[in-house]
């Protein structure tokens, strides 16, 4: 019997990263040997306002109050997100320090 031999022509990789309470959710997709990408979204902001009632003039309001809230938890994501980015950025700053440090005493 021949040996066979494989050749990989294209791989596609895809990884769903959630967070522990299901609110943050980053998608990866590499194609090939592309750049990955990546496609971040957060549960609390999926559903857009919207107004419901028994008429015209009630739907509108409770929309409009609706929107008042989406804005409240729009700034509450932005705030957190900004939040965890400049966590990210410090221990970044802080790696690269320690890397620094790390080489001068070489």
């Amino acid at each position: 019997m021949s040996k066979i031999d494989w050749k990989v022509t294209e791989q596609n990789l895809s990884q769903e990263l959630v967070s522990s309470d299901n609110r943050w959710h980053i998608s990866k997709t590499q194609e090939g040997h592309t750049e990955p990408k990546f496609f971040l979204s957060n549960y609390d902001l999926l559903l857009t306002p919207h107004g419901t009632g028994s008429d015209y003039r009630e739907c509108f309001e409770k929309f409009i109050a609706d929107c008042d809230e989406f804005m409240r938890k729009v700034a509450a994501v932005q705030n957190e997100a900004r939040m965890h980015m400049d966590t990210l950025l410090k221990a970044a700053e802080s790696l690269e320090n320690q890397n620094k440090e790390s080489s001068h005493e070489d």
